[in-house]
């Protein structure tokens, strides 16, 4: 029995509002320009490495360099469609098997896409995705649950050798792939698809010992009595993380699936082991790095910056920040370098000033997420304070009815004692049992209102948990920039001044808090400057 999560093929068209260029550019996490529309989309906070573990674009043998050009690839994809409904492309999403190491994953999903290149002989853009965090109803996943997810991103047509009028012959892209636009051959098509990566599946999770039990087939075709847990959709899945409660939400909470908890306990063992080497590999590569690169470009948390060596001989390349960057602004504002060392000491401070740049960045998208946190959090507290009310409420009218009862067996003693005295409720008067059963009414919806009081209190405990991680993560970055702050000052104070000349108000607030200028001297009123001692001419000597 495989319970386990299948490809899935969609189709991106302008009629549904979709844009290549801003499907690739999320996808491989990268600020691109749209020269269709005149938009840039950028998605670089999508750091890779961290959120993207891989991103490329590959092209069939003998494409020209533009086909592994993400943004020269799109845009051209973009100009060859001209009708307003047209199909741009489709996004081919796989789950990679969870246990896998980044690397293995990687290696996988990039299977999948030269497949499909070779497959369709056309050009393919690749990101793989670290899963979230977090599941669709906003509850933390254990680390052991976090695998990857691939979108393999290709064109609706084929890219091939077109011959002009003149007898020229360029590569472009050609005529569409009717063979995923029938109805009556794509069928087959996504099949031999979904078939190729159940078999990289059961190849690479053999290899690490894992459980192979992959299979493209659904669990109606295996014959197994199984329901499909329902997806929320990118809407409802936004809202529920963000701390809102959906129709749909409530309905999914109340059906989670066993067989995947029964999962879940078979491959524990093996999943904590995978997870333990991946995490090796992690630390053994980011050594590698270190070695290679004695002297980073960048700040790490809890690192030190060493002291600036300067090499006379070499000179360093300057960076070029994209316009209206800090590192443009910067830029533009700093000295041109006269000497040597002048110019090697603008290198250095341009890349911290870089440095700088991607904190900030950080920084201003943490402010973004305490806000969210904590719009979420009032609306959660908000939940149970209206909660709290009705237990109370609940709790007033139980204990107004079982007082009814108690004043009615008292004016019926000789009722009560009769019915004390049948063997069932049938020999019982009608209004006691009346008045009993409003009573367990009562009992049970004060209970069900206490539960939902306890899992809003779950979630508020889970806020504050996640307060305390977001103002780690401040802490860490207020660090990183106060580190490099002060080595750029030691490099140059003049360049310390430009930079600060450079930034705007907004990264002026950011620098301030975490380096505040000192406080301005207090001026003294000047009735209040205490007269100063005249001194006494000496006396002249008459000779």
């Amino acid at each position: 029995m495989a319970l386990h999560a299948r490809p899935h093929l969609e189709t991106h068209s302008r009629g549904a509002g979709h844009s290549a260029i801003a499907g690739v550019a999320y996808r491989l996490g990268l600020r691109l320009y749209d020269r269709r529309t005149g938009v840039w989309h950028d998605y670089r906070r999508r750091k890779i490495g961290e959120e993207i573990v891989r991103a490329l674009t590959v092209a069939p043998e003998g494409a020209p360099v533009w086909a592994t050009d993400p943004g020269e690839l799109w845009n051209r994809v973009e100009a060859a469609e001209k009708r307003k409904d047209a199909q741009v492309a489709r996004d081919y999403r796989i789950p990679v098997p969870i246990g896998l190491t980044d690397q293995q994953a990687g290696d996988l999903a990039e299977e999948m896409a030269r497949f499909i290149c070779r497959e369709l002989h056309t050009a393919v853009s690749l990101g793989l995705h670290r899963d979230a965090d977090v599941d669709a109803l906003g509850n933390v996943k254990p680390p052991d649950r976090q695998g990857f997810h691939a979108h393999i991103y290709f064109p609706t047509r084929r890219l091939e050798e077109i011959q002009g009028e003149d007898g020229a012959s360029n590569w472009g892209l050609g005529a569409k792939l009717v063979l995923l636009s029938n109805k009556n051959t794509s069928g087959a098509f996504v099949e031999r698809l979904n078939e190729k990566w159940a078999e990289l599946a059961n190849r690479y999770t053999a290899a690490n010992n894992l459980p192979a039990d992959y299979t493209h087939l659904s669990y109606a075709r295996q014959d197994l009595p199984i329901t499909p847990q329902p997806t929320l959709g990118a809407a409802v899945t936004a809202m529920e993380r963000r701390g809102f409660f959906t129709r749909r939400g409530d309905a999914l909470r109340g059906d989670i699936m066993l067989p995947a908890k029964v999962y879940e306990a078979a491959h524990a063992v093996v999943l904590d082991e995978q997870h333990r080497r991946a995490m090796e590999d992690v630390a053994r590569e980011r050594e590698t790095v270190r070695e290679a690169n004695p002297e980073p470009e960048t700040v790490g948390p809890g690192e030190i910056i060493p002291p600036a060596t300067l090499a006379p001989v070499v000179l360093m390349p300057l960076l070029d920040g994209e316009p209206g960057s800090l590192v443009a602004r910067f830029q533009a504002a700093a000295p041109i370098p006269e000497t040597p060392e002048a110019h090697q000491v603008l290198a250095r401070v341009l890349r911290l000033v870089q440095v700088i740049q991607r904190v900030l960045g950080a920084l201003a998208e943490l402010a973004d997420r305490f806000r969210i946190h904590g719009e979420g959090r009032e609306r959660r507290m908000a939940a149970k304070l209206d909660t709290d009310f009705q237990l109370d409420q609940a709790r007033a009218m139980r204990a107004a009815t079982r007082q009814r009862l108690t004043d009615w067996e008292d004016v019926h003693p000789l009722l009560m004692f009769l019915a004390k005295k049948a063997g069932n409720d049938e020999g019982k008067p009608a209004a006691w049992r009346t008045l009993r059963n409003a009573v367990e009414v009562q009992e049970c919806r004060v209970q069900e209102i206490k539960g939902t009081r306890r899992h809003h209190q779950v979630h508020l405990d889970a806020f504050d948990q996640e307060a305390q991680v977001l103002k780690q993560e401040e802490v860490e970055n207020k660090s990183r920039l106060d580190q490099a702050l002060n080595r750029v000052q030691a490099l140059s104070q003049v360049l310390a001044d430009k930079l600060m000349s450079a930034t705007n108000e907004e990264e002026r607030v950011w620098i301030e808090a975490v380096r505040p200028a000192p406080a301005p001297a207090p001026v003294v009123p000047l009735e209040e400057v205490p007269p100063q001692p005249r001194l006494r001419p000496a006396p002249r000597l008459v000779g």
